[in-house]
């Protein structure tokens, strides 16, 4: 019968190539020697191991069950972006109260230097011929 490499295999039997070789090193899959030695399983063995190998529902499962992941992740996506708009806007209206508040600070501090300046008197000129005061 036909050779398949892993890959095919495990894509006709629905397993994955993991399970694949790990059947093949506890012996329950034999493979043979193909191309530049690269394993190759006989159809005839996996027909053995797993029983009849129908190629398109097991493409017509796949398919359904990666449609239904897509639908779970778009789901989940739609939830995640939703969270993370709302956390941004959350943080833009604290940005906002903060510049506020930094504005009212420096106000306060302008108005504090001018009080300072008008409370201190000024002090009298000395007189050229006083310069030991």
């Amino acid at each position: 019968m036909a050779k398949v490499s892993i890959s095919e295999a495990a894509r006709l039997t629905g397993k994955s190539r993991t399970t694949l070789h790990r059947l093949i090193k506890t012996g329950e899959l034999s493979t043979c020697a193909g191309v530049r030695n690269s394993k190759m399983i006989d159809i005839s063995e996996l027909i053995r191991v797993f029983g009849d190998i129908s190629a398109p529902v097991t493409e017509q499962y796949s398919e359904q069950a990666s449609e239904q992941r897509v639908t779970v992740l778009d789901t989940a996506n739609e939830q995640m972006i939703n969270s993370l708009k709302q956390e941004v806007e959350h943080l833009r209206t604290l940005v906002s109260a903060q510049e506020s508040h930094i504005d009212s600070l420096k106000q306060s501090l302008q108005l504090l230097e001018h009080k300072k300046d008008m409370q201190q008197p000024q002090p009298s000129p000395v007189k050229w011929w006083q310069f030991w005061k």
